[in-house]
């Protein structure tokens, strides 16, 4: 593994605000906006198999003791099914998931659930929606903001966007639901920083590639960092023309093979790639608001960070 230390600097784009878009009535409501100096979150991706590997991220993600953990999809495996999201999920994360209206069996008891503060924010990915019907086992397990599919909440410095990137990830810009809504959302959005995840990556070396569909004017938005998974590796990408915008893809986080790095190559001219596939791992994020720190660590060193990104605003 060949991994190093890069420090840059980022300016803050400010978006003109307009109006949201109203969301369904009928579907649940559920605001997050926690007030905080400053947040720090974990980030887990392609984990949901109830294996060792999982077990052994769980544990490290949770010696962090973070605020709160995003998910970058495939929290479910194989079939994202009702009979085993429990032991996929709740067994190694119920102190962080508050969902009282999950089904019987369903519901976690713990931290979240006794403070009723939910602490576990998913993305979905295509073995969510593997499911029949598409993410309904999902769905009825997790209670998220807005209608749970596409989702925002703010914690502290930081206005976050979960975006529902569908079985294939190939959601269009900029007349898709999902693209309306992100415009709108981040628009309106205030925080010193902005982040957006979701499963299919929009740059990848790995077993699957890019999904260029999702290559969004992400920076043109507002938006400082993007975190994906489908890969199971951890990559840091930057695109040497729109250097405002990180791209993370953490997709090691439970399943027990990894894919390998290089197997679809960005053109070296114009993309910096920072790839490990030989460790499973899980990123954690610092967040101040004049600094964002993210880290990326593997369960063969929990002490020592494996790669360190800074943007300082």
């Amino acid at each position: 593994m060949h991994i190093k230390i890069l420090l840059a600097s980022s300016i803050l784009l400010i978006i003109s605000s307009c109006a949201k878009l109203p969301i369904d009535p009928n579907l649940p409501q559920r605001v997050v906006n926690m007030p905080a100096d400053s947040v720090t979150f974990a980030v887990i991706g392609d984990y949901g198999e109830n294996s060792g590997v999982e077990a052994d991220v769980a544990n490290m993600v949770k010696s962090w003791n973070p605020d709160f953990i995003i998910t970058t999809g495939d929290n479910n495996y194989t079939f994202g099914a009702a009979g085993t999201i429990a032991d996929n999920i709740g067994k190694y994360y119920s102190d962080y998931i508050y969902n009282p209206d999950a089904p019987n069996g369903q519901i976690c008891q713990g931290r979240a659930a006794n403070e009723k503060i939910n602490r576990f924010f998913p993305s979905p990915g295509n073995h969510d929606h593997y499911s029949a019907p598409a993410m309904r086992p999902y769905l009825d397990y997790f209670s998220l903001p807005g209608d749970e599919r596409n989702y925002e909440f703010t914690w502290g410095p930081v206005h976050f966007f979960s975006l529902n990137s569908g079985a294939g990830g190939k959601v269009s810009y900029p007349n898709s639901p999902e693209a309306r809504w992100f415009q709108n959302a981040a628009a309106n959005a205030t925080e010193p920083f902005r982040f957006a995840y979701f499963h299919h990556p929009p740059y990848s070396v790995s077993q699957h590639g890019s999904s260029t569909q999702m290559r969004w004017p992400f920076s043109s938005l507002g938006i400082n960092a993007v975190f994906n998974g489908h890969d199971h590796v951890y990559e840091r990408i930057t695109d040497k023309q729109d250097t405002a915008v990180m791209y993370f893809v953490c997709g090691n986080s439970g399943k027990e093979s990894n894919y390998g790095c290089n197997q679809n190559p960005l053109d070296a001219a114009r993309y910096t790639v920072i790839c490990d596939d030989q460790y499973h791992g899980a990123m954690k994020v610092k967040v101040t608001a004049t600094k964002a720190v993210f880290e990326y660590y593997t369960t063969a060193d929990r002490t020592h960070p494996a790669d360190i990104y800074v943007i300082n605003k």
